[in-house]
């Protein structure tokens, strides 16, 4: 059986510096990390189990990277994580697959094609730069037409196929990219039904002038036509529940609501920006806002994953010169991000939840001590900054979705962080949104009731969150196995506390 395949060499290196770019990072680590993502790449599958489970060895090799890791830590990472994953080729007989220009479209959702796309798309990549090749297989319209569906099969997996040309963006690293454009060609496309794309610069009938992902969720909450299926089955797979949200009524206000999200593509960066802004603040609502007063906070896998995801928006919108591409990109994670809500049973976000949780997160017996001639004492929450224990306990977290989920959180305490009560994206209702207040009245109507008092905080408590679900591993806690699988949106799965 053949174990790996040679594309064309590509520049494997590191050509940019990470989003957080955290103190730490040293010539060694860069070429250290360089080296171990390489091998990754040309020896392992995208899949470590046919069922569709995702190799995350590269995301955690850079997230930690990003983090300030060392080059001894990867090669940790790398050893235990290699030990489960699939050869590149799966079986002798995929060698014989060969993909080009004229049969690309053939092999779509075949995983066993792999690595034949990776060696496709290694020569579009080396041919075109990663930009242009970006936009040519996943963003023109010939790509989509005809259940090609490259933009959706991009969102589909749970969006990992996204995150992998998201990290390839970010650092720089070309054959991340063709890794992540060969991944996005194997998925099959998850209900293509509910995506809208829109490739003219006119704008959908359907358009609501400035309403927010934030007020679209509230529609989501309030549609009786995405009502929860019932009754609730607690072993229902996540394929199983996005199947219950192909029936057709279902899918004709999951597209009301998509094309109604106002992005003038004429806005320029400034426009785009703002949108990548809303999904990192309704991501982390999502995920972190989303439990019960009275009850211990929970994190859903499937939402964490919108967290991970959504830091990889601005990369897009860096690397694609054609606007209507850049709307679509944003719609698209926008059918996302409404799917993945209903799949968890449309939990509600409750901002003023999050915002009762501590800004001051502390690993557990934490022993710092300051000594008399300190300025301030950081065993005061009034003095202390919460992020640097932090980041030093999450990078040693066994899991890599605990160092990528802190990584995102990181960007928008460092981006958004300042934002005051009441400055939200999203926290008051528009106008023209048609939506009924929750709280609040005239132009203090809150899209959620507590919306309005929410602030660039949200982030470090979501983290906090995050530190004591998942477990503080250098501090001396044991790492949780793993995230809530409940589909926390149902009553019925809050009936018994889960520890």
């Amino acid at each position: 059986m053949a174990t790996e395949t040679t594309p064309a060499r590509l520049s494997y290196s590191l050509a940019r510096k990470g989003q957080i770019n955290t103190p730490g990072i040293t010539a060694a680590s860069k070429k250290a990390v360089e080296e171990l993502l390489l091998t990754d790449a040309e020896k392992h599958h995208c899949y470590f189990r046919s069922a569709g489970l995702h190799n995350h060895l590269s995301h955690h090799l850079l997230a930690a990277y990003d983090l300030g890791a060392t080059a001894s830590h990867f090669k940790k990472i790398y050893d235990v994580e290699s030990k489960i994953q699939r050869p590149i080729v799966l079986e002798e007989k995929d060698s014989t697959i060969a993909v080009n220009d004229d049969n690309w479209i053939q092999y779509l959702g075949n995983q066993h094609a792999y690595g034949a796309y990776f060696s496709f798309f290694s020569e579009k990549v080396a041919e075109l730069g990663p930009n242009s090749a970006l936009q040519t297989f996943v963003f023109d319209r010939s790509s989509n037409d005809h259940g090609n569906e490259m933009l959706v099969r991009m969102m589909s997996g749970a969006l990992h196929p996204i995150i992998q040309i998201g990290y390839g963006l970010e650092f720089g690293n070309d054959t991340l990219v063709a890794t992540g454009l060969a991944q996005t060609a194997i998925h099959s496309p998850t209900a293509p039904e509910v995506y809208c794309h829109n490739f003219t610069t006119e704008p959908s009938s359907n358009v609501v002038p400035g309403i927010s992902v934030l007020e679209i969720l509230r529609k989501v909450y309030d549609s009786e036509a995405l009502h929860p299926v019932m009754p609730y089955d607690p072993n229902a797979l996540f394929t199983a529940r996005l199947r219950q949200l192909a029936e057709p009524h279902r899918v004709k206000e999951i597209r009301t609501l998509v094309s109604s999200f106002d992005i003038d593509v004429k806005g320029g960066e400034r426009e785009f920006a703002s949108k990548a802004e809303e999904f990192v603040w309704a991501a982390t609502l999502l995920m972190a806002a989303t439990g019960k007063q009275g009850k211990k906070p929970r994190l859903d896998f499937f939402l964490m994953h919108l967290v991970t995801s959504s830091l990889f928006l601005n990369p897009f919108l860096n690397a694609l010169e054609n606007p209507i591409s850049k709307a679509n990109l944003l719609r698209s994670f926008l059918s996302s991000v409404i799917l993945l809500t209903l799949s968890r049973g449309r939990p509600r976000i409750d901002p003023e939840l999050l915002m009762s949780y501590t800004a001051t997160p502390r690993p557990p017996k934490s022993s710092v001590n300051s000594s008399k001639s300190a300025l301030g004492r950081v065993e005061e929450d009034k003095d202390y900054n919460p992020w640097p224990a932090i980041l030093q306990d999450a990078v040693y977290h066994p899991d890599a979705h605990v160092l990528k989920t802190i990584r995102t959180l990181v960007y928008g305490a460092t981006h958004y962080g300042t934002v005051p009560a009441g400055k939200a994206p999203g926290a008051f209702l528009n106008s023209s949104s048609g939506l009924k207040a929750e709280s609040g009245t005239g132009q203090e109507a809150e899209s959620h009731r507590g919306a309005g008092k929410m602030d660039g905080t949200i982030f470090v408590r979501a983290a906090g969150i995050v530190m004591d679900y998942m477990g503080w591993v250098a501090n001396g806690q044991e790492a949780r196995p793993d995230w809530d699988r409940s589909a926390l949106g149902w009553d019925e799965a809050w009936e018994k506390d889960v520890d």
